[in-house]
């Protein structure tokens, strides 16, 4: 008998255990006018912290030889001074990623490498629906940067490579989120 009621409230400590989690799916509104494909998962781990999982791809290269393609992963975890996804926040997260941009804006030349770092941010998040919400987010970080330049008239021609520390805004984001 009491292996079975040891049992059943472990059993519906678990199942309140999840059923007090609560998920949502986001999409950055800014990276999606910026070509960038992007969806960020995130859940909640208790009333003020929550963990997230954004990704970002833009395979596309345009005319001219002009190109944004970046492949981008930022876990990370939020604060919230409120209540999870209500209110105001601080997040901090780690960055991944590969790139080849160039001939954009003017630009000579293209870089294409990789980059890894850690950052911080701040934003804040509005109800605008019974499951929806809108949320600005800005953030800068250190980023380890390793990168090849190449002129891009024949983007052939290797001009220089370098690596090393930067200190970069990386994030900007105007989200439109769904909750579960």
């Amino acid at each position: 008998m009491r292996k079975r009621a040891f049992l059943f409230c472990a059993l519906a400590a678990c199942a309140l255990a999840v059923s007090a989690q609560s998920y949502s799916l986001r999409s950055n509104i800014l990276g999606l006018a910026t070509t960038n494909l992007n969806l960020e998962a995130s859940m909640t781990l208790n009333r003020k912290w929550s963990l997230h999982l954004p990704v970002q791809y833009n395979p596309f290269k345009f005319g001219s030889n002009r190109q944004f393609r970046n492949f981008y992963a930022a876990p990370g975890a939020r604060y919230w001074l409120l209540e999870s996804y209500m209110g105001g926040f601080i997040g901090m997260y780690g960055t991944a990623g590969m790139y080849s941009v160039g001939n954009l804006f003017g630009s000579k030349y293209r870089y294409e490498g990789e980059g890894y770092g850690v950052g911080l941010s701040v934003g804040k998040a509005y109800q605008i629906g019974r499951r929806w919400n809108l949320e600005w987010e800005v953030g800068a970080g250190a980023v380890w940067l390793a990168y090849d330049k190449y002129l891009c008239k024949r983007c052939g021609d290797l001009v220089d490579s370098d690596y090393g520390w930067h200190f970069l805004p990386t994030r900007a984001a105007l989200n439109l989120v769904y909750l579960f």
